[in-house]
């Protein structure tokens, strides 16, 4: 088994009779991105303040870095760097002096920690703007900043390129990738964005309405961003032997009990379609077909699909 940073089981929380998480089973794997994607209100800020302990679970538990939460808290918090909805500071003070502070308050091991953290998120050291002042999109990189102050090993991000332009947000999104692969760190993202998501997330969790649909690698994801033959046919079993054995076909997906689909798209399907009736099977419907990740996400959320 994968060595987990953050592993929840069947997590959930109710706000009297209404139900915001549904018994989320997360997996977050060391030194890789995970993004936690859903529609706003679907319940990814809820999930990322139980992790950690902003909110109280109704039920179900949460493990970090293989220990469970409750009674570890005071061990396991100071290896975590988090930004969740607005990020809080003096509005009358600057961002340098805004760092300083909690970099006290930490206990901030390096010199150089608040000059280095507003060096990575693009913002000037020592700067007079004072926060008030601060555009949306620099008040976000101060809390990302400040979410790096101490060098933590897991970040948890809640919608990090919230208010960046266009080459703010691709910045943002280099910087976190080396804060993966360089160094090594584990971070939980949640987004509204698919795009952003596609680009950046190693893993991604689709959440809706308080229930994680899915939760997979973005490599597997893609291959449902691209071209495939969909087969509706009488005997499935027996349509996957002629593929496996006659075509050599390992790439397929079945769907349900007569509709598979098969990535091979080099496959002559002239010559597919007479095997299969040669052997007695029905064929219902035959073609290539294009389905983007924007389709697969409206089908399995059963509506719009995600911007």
């Amino acid at each position: 088994m994968e060595d987990m940073v953050i592993q929840t089981s069947q997590l959930t929380k109710k706000y009297g009779d209404q139900t915001t998480v549904n018994q989320v089973n997360l997996h977050v794997k060391r030194g890789r991105i995970y993004g936690l994607l859903g529609r706003n209100g679907a319940g990814k800020t809820t999930i990322m303040k139980m992790i950690l302990g902003l909110t109280s679970a109704t039920s179900g538990s949460v493990e970090l870095f293989g220990s469970t939460l409750s009674g570890n808290e005071k061990l396991l918090y100071p290896r975590i760097g988090a930004m969740i909805e607005a990020p809080g500071f003096y509005p009358n003070l600057t961002g340098t002096e805004n760092l300083e502070i909690f970099a006290r308050l930490r206990g901030t091991a390096s010199n150089h920690a608040v000059k280095h953290a507003l060096e990575i998120v693009g913002l000037p050291y020592q700067d007079k703007k004072t926060f008030g002042k601060y555009s949306l999109g620099m008040k976000q990189r101060l809390g990302i900043a400040n979410a790096i102050l101490h060098d933590p090993e897991l970040l948890i991000l809640d919608e990090p390129t919230n208010g960046l332009d266009p080459i703010g947000i691709s910045e943002m999104r280099d910087f976190m990738k080396k804060l993966s692969t360089q160094q090594g760190k584990t971070i939980l993202i949640s987004s509204h964005i698919l795009s952003e998501i596609s680009l950046l997330a190693d893993d991604v969790g689709i959440l809706d309405h308080g229930v994680l649909l899915e939760e997979s690698s973005m490599k597997d994801l893609e291959k449902r961003n691209s071209k495939y033959i969909l087969l509706e046919v009488s005997d499935i079993p027996k349509t996957l032997l002629i593929l496996e054995r006659k075509f050599q076909v390992q790439e397929y997906s079945v769907q349900d009990e007569h509709t598979v689909q098969i990535y091979d798209t080099s496959l002559n399907m002239g010559e597919l379609n007479t095997a299969l009736v040669l052997e007695g099977i029905t064929l219902m419907n035959s073609g290539l077909y294009t389905q983007t990740l924007e389709d697969y996400f409206k089908n399995i959320t059963g509506g719009e699909g995600i911007a």
